[in-house]
């Protein structure tokens, strides 16, 4: 998958296995308007940019090592 054209979309189980996303995250994502989506029939296809730039939040902010630190 090639991710410097943004024109490149991919459905809700490619974007879960290669963004290591949940689907219920992508919804939520989806709702509030973080994410570029189109509906084709029952499936949801996902605008690639958009999904890159939330992906440094997802391993910056969801850090296991504040989590460790307390123990």
């Amino acid at each position: 998958m090639s991710h410097d054209n943004n024109s490149n979309w991919v459905s809700s189980k490619e974007a879960q296995r290669h963004f290591k996303i949940k689907g219920c995250d992508l919804m939520h994502h989806r709702v509030s308007g973080k994410l570029t989506f189109q509906k084709k029939g029952n499936t949801y296809l996902y605008l690639v940019a958009d999904l890159d730039k939330l992906k440094s939040p997802f391993k910056e902010g969801a850090s296991l090592n504040s989590k460790t630190k307390s123990s």
